[in-house]
Order: C-alpha cells, then sequence, then structure tokens
C-alpha cells in the first residue's frame, strides 16, 4: 500500500543529529558530508529552434523560426517566445543559450551568427556569442559548423531578450535552413535561479 505524507519542515531532533533517510545523513546543507546547499531544483526549461529556410544576406534573424518538433520531441515548461526574431524567456534565471548553424561557403568566406542580448527590450543590445565557419583564406567553397553558447542572467522577462544575427555572408554563401534536424538550431536552457 502507497502512503504519502506532505510537510513544511522536517526538524532534526537534535541539533547535532541531522535527518536520515534511507541510510543517508542530511545535516546543514550537507548530504553524506558533500555540501549541497546551493543546489536549486534543477532544470525547469528547454526550448530548442531550427531555422526553416536558408539566410543569405547580413542582417538580424527575423523569420523562418520554428519550434522543433517530431516523435518524441518536446519542451520542458513553457518554452520561449518568438516575434520577428526576438525571443522572450518564460521565467527569470539562468539561461544558457546556445546556437549551431552550418553553414556553405563560397572560396574565402567566413560565416558569423552573433547571440545578441539586451536588458532594455533593445533600446541597446551587446554581442555576446558568435558561431563560427570558414576561413578568409580558403581557395575553394567550404560547408560546415560553428557552435557558441553564453550563460545569461535573465532578471526581468519584459527587458531581457535575445536575437541571432548573421554577418560577413557573401554573395552565394548562406547559413542552411530546412527540415529539423537537418538544419541551424537555436537552444534555450533553463539551469537555475537568478
Amino acid at each position: 500500500m502507497a502512503s504519502e505524507i506532505k510537510v513544511d519542515t522536517i526538524s532534526e531532533k537534535t541539533s547535532a543529529a541531522g535527518v536520515t533517510i534511507d541510510s543517508v545523513l542530511i545535516k546543514d546543507g550537507n548530504v553524506d558530508g558533500v555540501d549541497v546547499s546551493a543546489i536549486t531544483q534543477g532544470i525547469t526549461g528547454y526550448d530548442s529552434w531550427y531555422l526553416s529556410a536558408n539566410v543569405t544576406a547580413d542582417a538580424d534573424i527575423t523569420a523562418n523560426l520554428a519550434r522543433q518538433s517530431g516523435t518524441l520531441v518536446t519542451k520542458l515548461g513553457t518554452g520561449m517566445t518568438e516575434s520577428s526574431g526576438v525571443f522572450t524567456f518564460p521565467t527569470t534565471g539562468l539561461w544558457k543559450v546556445s546556437t549551431k548553424i552550418y553553414s556553405v561557403n563560397i572560396a574565402g568566406d567566413t560565416v558569423l551568427c552573433f547571440i545578441v542580448a539586451s536588458d532594455d527590450n533593445f533600446s541597446s543590445e551587446a554581442n555576446v556569442g558568435l558561431a563560427k565557419f570558414g576561413s578568409g583564406a580558403s581557395s575553394s567553397p567550404t560547408g560546415g559548423t560553428g557552435y557558441a553558447e553564453v550563460l545569461l542572467d535573465i532578471e526581468d522577462v519584459s527587458t531581457d531578450k535575445v536575437k541571432f544575427k548573421a554577418v560577413s555572408i557573401s554573395s552565394g554563401s548562406y547559413i542552411s535552413g530546412g527540415t529539423y534536424p537537418d538544419t541551424s538550431t537555436f537552444n534555450f536552457v533553463r539551469i537555475g535561479d537568478t
């Protein structure tokens, strides 16, 4: 027979004893002598988007962004909101933001994709991450993957936002978009409290 006990606080019988559960001693932020006082509730948000069409020119990526979907593919929590390429976080917290771009480059080209952050709803902005592929010295067309990630402290969901910007795309080069999963992606993971 299953039982459930719900309480707000479990107190120690004596101040020096701690509490033992299934032979594990929990005492003053330590579990069997390991400090766990900084551990919060863990990952509570995850969302992943992809680029559904190629980006062929330098500009903010404002269109052709879609949430990943498919067999067993899901998000954790509410998920991000996207409008004209600007992503709004569902909750405050420490968020890992990353991008993986696949680019096809003409000879001598290097393709860049910046992670761009703002703490004032894009009245101002800063490049905080850079995914890059290519070599300005290449003598033949190339194709490959660039990756970037950054940890952002989102304190206000109405003002703290991100977007992605394509830079240094010469005529004939592009950041690849298409059908997930064979495309460029944008990922958001909430890893803890702010």
